[in-house]
């Protein structure tokens, strides 16, 4: 007898999970409510890529122009949100064809707890509940803004995080005056003052406030568009084996962790856990846990910013070198690069560069294999650490 297994979300953990599963046997269903894709696609990262793109565009023509380009000069932002919505069309097409490939059965409909008792395994991969008003006022989330068919004058973000400080810089770009409030500072992650301050005086494009005064007013003020870009909260608590505390044969994978989820990668690799982890369970097998460990991140500003690994006092500059997505930055700036050291060895790196690329590299070289002994450089390259690798 083929057990049956539901799988609640196709966004990138459900999806992974479920293609896992079918192409092992399973007979699996996936439960999306809205489309394929999840928030990634729909309304994150990869939409958010159309927009940065846009906005590349932009800056490299204002550079060549020597003066401010605005978005509306080369196509209004309704066209261009249409044109990101159909290339949209083409990849859930995409991925919804390849997934009944594999013998996913896709049901666009809400799994309810009706749905529960026809199933041998249950995986949550919802996504996070985000809250639609902000103290008491009405505010556009990520799921409203590829909604937008006018471009806002005058826009507010309310966070502090990646996807708040790209929304920032991208609608800047576009020639809106935006003002971000955070309640303490942007970037958290990254901690290199030097890396800080080129930031701010080179890449920051928007004001950035943190008075809850100038807060308020900017609430109230209705010329202003109100955007809220903090984290949702999540839905299930897992062991750590993903695992739903007090329910028999239930896991969770993604943005819906309390604890878990956070980008698409992430996610994804939580979604193979969670697959992996019901098929030892079945066979008698060992669990295993997701890792956490050295895992790239990117922020897409008008310098891509990449960063994987401790930042330590001890640490390299290397310039950056002329490469694709960089050539006419030459004339603006191209970035600071560092690579950390601890006790002699490489701990962490930071790049401002398009070529994020180098990222999975570096992660693998820091836990010691040596994926640059016969490695050929692509020129010309933007991969800025290839002679201090082999060095």
């Amino acid at each position: 007898m083929t057990l049956k297994i539901a799988v609640v979300g196709a966004g990138p953990a459900g999806r992974t999970s479920a293609m896992f599963l079918a192409k092992n046997g399973f007979d699996v269903d996936l439960f999306e409510k809205d489309r394929v894709g999840g928030t990634c696609l729909n309304y994150g990262c990869t939409y958010i890529t159309g927009l940065r793109e846009m906005a590349d565009i932009i800056n490299n023509l204002s550079i060549l122009k020597g003066e401010k380009v605005h978005l509306e000069e080369i196509i209004s932002f309704k066209e261009l949100q249409e044109k990101i919505n159909k290339i949209q069309d083409r990849i859930r097409n995409k991925l919804e064809k390849e997934t009944k490939e594999l013998g996913v059965n896709i049901k666009y409909k809400e799994f309810k707890n009706k749905h529960k008792n026809d199933y041998d395994y249950i995986i949550y991969a919802t996504g996070r509940n985000y809250p639609s008003n902000y103290n008491g006022y009405e505010v556009l989330t990520h799921k409203d803004i590829p909604n937008l068919r006018e471009l806002p004058e005058n826009i507010l973000i309310i966070g502090g995080g990646v996807v708040a400080t790209e929304y920032a810089s991208i609608f800047s770009d576009f020639g809106c005056n935006v003002v971000l409030y955070t309640r303490s500072k942007i970037l958290k992650e990254i901690k290199d003052e030097e890396i800080r301050d080129y930031l701010m005086k080179k890449v920051i494009n928007f004001k950035i406030i943190n008075d809850k005064e100038e807060l308020e007013n900017l609430l109230k003020d209705e010329s202003y568009t109100k955007i809220l870009a903090i984290g949702g909260n999540g839905r299930f608590k897992t062991d750590d084996y993903l695992r739903v505390l007090n329910e028999e044969k239930v896991y969770a994978c993604g943005d819906c962790l309390i604890n878990g989820g956070g980008n698409t990668p992430i996610s994804r690799m939580e979604g193979r856990v969670v697959a992996q982890n019901i098929y030892n369970e079945i066979n008698n097998k060992p669990l295993i846990k997701p890792n956490y460990e050295l895992i790239p991140k990117t922020i897409r500003l008008s310098l891509t910013i990449s960063y994987v690994g401790k930042q330590t006092n001890n640490y390299k500059t290397i310039r950056s070198c002329v490469g694709k997505g960089n050539f006419f930055k030459v004339l603006s700036g191209v970035g600071i690069n560092k690579i950390y050291y601890e006790d002699g060895k490489i701990v962490g790196a930071i790049t401002m560069m398009p070529c994020a690329e180098i990222l999975p590299y570096f992660t693998q070289l820091i836990r010691g294999i040596d994926v640059y002994n016969n490695f050929m450089e692509v020129h010309p390259s933007t991969d800025i650490f290839y002679k201090e690798f082999r060095s």
